[in-house]
C-alpha cells in the first residue's frame, strides 16, 4: 500500500539512476586523470579531501545475515582532488582507504565482525572507521599541514595530506573516558566535527573535540526504544606526542551534564566560546545489543540443519522489531563553553569546566558559527533535518512509500525526510552567567509553495575550515577573515527521492510524534513533495536567510555539500569557489562541478572537472564531509613524531599470552622428552 501520490515515473528512473551512481563506487585505490572543461581561474588552488562511502565497503559475502549496516559504518576511504594542473594540464583525483584499525580486523577475521547503525563491532572490540570529517590542524616542517580524520565512535586519526597514508590515532585508549570496554579496541565516543583553533592559549594552538560516555543503565532498561543519554566531556590536544589532556567533565547550574542524546557529533568555535550541539543521531539499546544478537544467532545458524534455519529467523524477527531505535527528540540543546574556563582547567589540571546550556527548537544535525562573538551574540546557522534520523538507514525488508519493495541497491543508505527540512539562524546572547536565545529565522517557509523544494532532503552545510590566522595575505589566512561573520551560507536540497522513502520511518514517526510537531501535515508534504520540481537544489542564502540565489539540477542529477575554496584577500564568504561532487543518470563516474561564489549561483558552473580522454573516471560513493587545504599545506607536510599505538594490549593480556606460549611449549618439550 502505498502513501499519497505517485511520482513521476520518468522522474523517478532518473532519480534512482543517479543515486546509484553516487552510492555505489570502487573499492580500490587508484589515482585518475581528470580535465576541465574549461580554464580555471590561477588563484583556484590546493587539495579537496571528502570522506567518501560506496556501497561496497559495506555489504559483502561477508555481512552478517541479521545486521542492518549503516553506509557510515563503512571504513574511512578519502577522495582528493588536486586543483593544480599538472604539466600536462590534467588534474589528478586520488582514492584511497585509510590503513586503519578497521581494516586490519576485516582483513583477519571477515566473520567476526558486524556492521551496525554506527559502528563495527567484533569480538575483538568496536572498531574505529576514522571516516567522517577531514579537519586542517597544526603547521609543520616548511608550511605544511597536518590532516586528523574524525569518528564519532572513535579516537581521531592523523593521516598524510600528501599520500593520504595513516600516521597515528591520537593518544592512546588510555587517555580517554570508554563508553565501551574492550581488550583490545574499545568504544570512545567523540566528536564527528572536531575543531581546530590555531590561537587556543597565547598563540598556541590546540585541536577541541568531545568525548561522551553513554549512560550505561539506559542501554539496560526494559525499554529498548529508549534513547541513551549521555555524559559530556571536552579535552583538547596541543598536536604532541604525550595525546590529549585528561577529559574534562563540563557542569551546568553546578551539575554535571548528562545530554538527553548521546551525540556531540556537531561543535562549533568562535572568538571566546566552544559550542557542543547535542545532534539528532540517536543511540539505544539496540545500537549494541543488535550487532551482538547478530553474531551469536549467525554462529548457532551455521551448525544448524538447514530445515532449522527458518524457524530461527522466525525467532529473530520479532526481537528485532522490539529492539528498533526510537526518534530523535524534537529540540536539541546546546552547551556553551568559555575559552579562558577550559584553559584555566586545562591549566590547573582540573576534572571540571563550568558552561551554559540553551535549548533550541527543532532536531538539529549540523551547524557553521560565526567567529565573532565580541558583542555577546553568538550568531550560528543549523541544518534542522526536522522528521528525520540521520541514524536510520534503509532496511533489505522496507517497504517504500510507492508501495514497492526497497530495492538492495540502497540499503544502508539514510532513510527519507517525513517532513520539511529547515535551516535556521539562530541568535543567542551571552553573559559571563547566562545565555538566552534571542532569535530564530527559518528557511524555507512551510507556506511558501515556490520554497519546497529547498526544504527537501537537506544536506550538510558548506563548512568552511579555517587553520591560519587573520591578517596575512594567504588564501588560507583569507578564509579566516571571511568566517568572522558569514555574510553567506551555502546549502544543498538532495531532492525527492522515491527510493530511500521508507513507510517504516513514517510509522516511527507518527507514533512518536504529534502532528502539531510537524512543520506540514504529511498528507499536504506527501503531495507537494512528487512535483518533478523537486530535484537537487544548491543555494545561497544571505545572513538573513533570503534566498540569494540558486541552482536546480535537472532530475537524476544529484550533488554533494561542496567545499569552499577561498580568494586570497577576500573578506566576504562570496570571495571564493565552491567544488562539489556531481553524479547523473546517464555515467556512473563522478564529476567535479565548480561554480564562481562571486557570480549567481543559477549561471552555473564556470567550469567542470571531467575524466581525460580514455580515462575510467572515478566511482569514489557517496561523500560526506570535506575539506580544503592549500598546496603549500600539502607539499610541506612532514611526518610528525607520534606512536600511539592503534591497540592497547593491556598488562593482563600480555600476561596470560604469556602463559598459553609457555604452556604450549612445555607440552611439546614432555612430548617430544617421552616419545623420543
Amino acid at each position: 500500500m502505498s502513501l499519497g501520490p505517485q511520482p513521476d515515473p520518468v522522474f523517478r528512473q532518473a532519480q534512482a539512476q543517479g543515486l546509484t551512481h553516487v552510492y555505489h563506487g570502487e573499492t580500490n585505490d587508484r589515482v585518475a586523470r581528470y580535465v576541465a572543461s574549461a580554464p580555471l581561474p590561477a588563484e583556484l588552488s590546493g587539495r579537496l579531501l571528502f570522506t567518501v562511502f560506496p556501497y561496497e565497503a559495506v555489504f559483502d559475502e561477508h555481512t552478517a545475515r541479521f545486521a542492518h549496516p549503516h553506509m557510515l559504518t563503512a571504513p574511512g576511504r578519502v577522495l582528493a582532488i588536486d586543483l593544480d594542473a599538472d604539466g600536462a594540464g590534467e588534474h589528478r583525483l586520488t582514492l584511497r582507504a585509510l590503513d586503519v584499525l578497521s581494516q586490519h580486523l576485516r582483513a583477519i577475521a571477515p566473520q567476526a565482525t558486524v556492521r551496525t547503525d554506527f559502528a563495527e563491532v567484533s569480538w575483538l572490540g568496536l572498531a574505529n572507521l576514522a571516516n567522517t570529517t577531514p579537519v586542517p590542524t597544526f603547521e609543520i616542517g616548511s608550511g605544511g599541514r597536518r590532516l586528523v580524520v574524525s569518528y564519532d565512535a572513535g579516537r581521531p586519526t592523523e593521516i598524510d595530506p600528501r599520500a593520504l597514508c595513516h600516521v597515528s590515532p591520537i593518544g592512546s585508549a588510555r587517555d580517554y573516558e570508554t563508553a565501551v570496554g574492550s581488550s583490545f579496541s574499545p568504544m570512545i565516543m567523540t566528536s564527528g566535527h572536531p575543531v581546530y583553533d590555531p590561537a587556543f592559549d597565547s598563540g598556541r594552538p590546540a585541536l577541541l573535540f568531545t568525548n561522551v560516555v553513554p549512560r550505561v543503565l539506559d542501554f539496560v532498561t526494559p525499554f529498548s526504544q529508549r534513547i541513551v543519554r549521555g555524559d559530556l566531556y571536552v579535552t583538547a590536544w596541543d598536536g604532541s606526542s604525550r595525546g590529549p589532556a585528561r577529559p574534562i567533565r563540563v557542569h551546568v547550574d553546578g551539575d554535571p551534564v548528562t545530554m538527553e542524546q548521546a551525540s556531540a557529533h556537531q561543535i562549533c568555535l568562535t572568538r571566546d566560546h566552544l559550542l557542543v550541539f547535542n545532534a539528532n543521531l540517536v543511540l539505544n539499546t539496540s545500537a549494541l545489543a543488535e550487532p551482538i544478537l547478530g553474531l551469536l544467532t549467525e554462529e548457532v545458524r551455521r551448525k544448524l540443519p538447514s530445515f532449522a534455519r527458518p524457524a530461527l529467523d522466525a525467532m529473530w524477527r520479532p526481537l528485532e522489531r522490539f529492539l528498533r531505535a526510537p526518534v530523535p527528540g524534537t529540540a536539541c540543546d546546546l552547551y556553551i563553553i568559555p575559552k579562558e574556563a577550559l584553559r584555566r582547567a586545562l591549566e590547573d589540571g582540573s576534572r571540571r569546566v563550568d558552561g551554559l546550556r540553551v535549548r533550541l527548537p527543532g532536531e538539529l544535525s549540523h551547524a557553521i558559527a560565526d567567529w565573532d562573538d565580541s558583542s555577546g551574540h553568538l550568531t550560528f546557522y543549523a541544518q534542522h533535518n526536522i522528521g528525520a534520523d540521520p541514524a536510520d538507514q534503509i532496511h533489505e525488508d522496507d517497504e517504500l512509500a510507492t508501495g514497492d519493495r526497497v530495492d538492495d541497491r540502497y540499503r544502508g543508505l539514510f532513510t527519507h525526510a517525513t517532513d520539511l527540512n529547515q535551516v535556521r539562524k539562530h541568535v543567542v546572547h551571552v553573559t559571563s552567567s547566562t545565555a538566552t536565545l534571542v532569535s530564530t529565522k527559518s528557511f524555507p517557509d512551510p507556506a511558501s509553495a515556490s520554497q519546497f523544494k529547498y526544504g527537501v532532503n537537506l544536506l550538510p552545510p558548506c563548512q568552511p575550515l579555517p587553520y591560519e590566522l587573520a591578517g596575512g595575505t594567504s588564501a588560507a589566512s583569507s578564509l579566516a577573515a571571511q568566517v568572522r561573520t558569514q555574510t553567506h551560507t551555502y546549502w544543498i536540497a538532495g531532492g525527492y527521492l522515491p527510493e530511500i522513502m521508507a513507510v517504516r520511518t513514517f510509522d516511527d514517526f507518527r507514533a512518536a510524534r504529534t502532528p502539531s510537531e510537524r512543520l506540514l501535515p504529511e498528507a499536504q508534504f506527501l503531495t507537494k513533495l512528487v512535483d518533478p520540481a523537486n530535484t537537487t537544489q544548491l543555494f545561497r542564502l544571505d545572513a538573513d536567510l533570503s534566498l540569494e540565489s540558486a541552482y536546480a539540477f535537472p532530475p537524476g542529477w544529484l550533488m554533494s555539500a561542496p567545499i569552499y575554496v577561498p580568494r586570497a584577500g577576500g573578506t566576504t564568504t562570496k570571495d571564493g569557489w565552491l567544488v562539489g561532487c556531481v553524479w547523473g543518470p546517464t555515467h556512473p563516474h563522478v564529476e567535479l562541478w565548480i561554480f564562481d561564489g562571486q557570480q549567481s549561483l543559477a549561471a552555473g558552473p564556470i567550469a567542470k572537472l571531467t575524466p581525460a580522454p580514455d580515462e575510467i573516471g572515478v566511482r569514489p560513493g557517496f561523500p560526506l564531509h570535506g575539506s580544503w587545504i592549500d598546496r603549500e599545506g600539502v607539499e610541506g607536510w612532514e611526518r610528525p613524531d607520534l606512536r600511539a599505538a592503534i591497540v592497547d594490549l593491556p598488562r593482563y593480556v600480555k600476561v596470560v599470552e604469556t602463559a598459553v606460549m609457555a604452556g604450549g611449549f612445555a607440552r611439546r618439550a614432555i612430548a617430544q622428552l617421552f616419545t623420543g
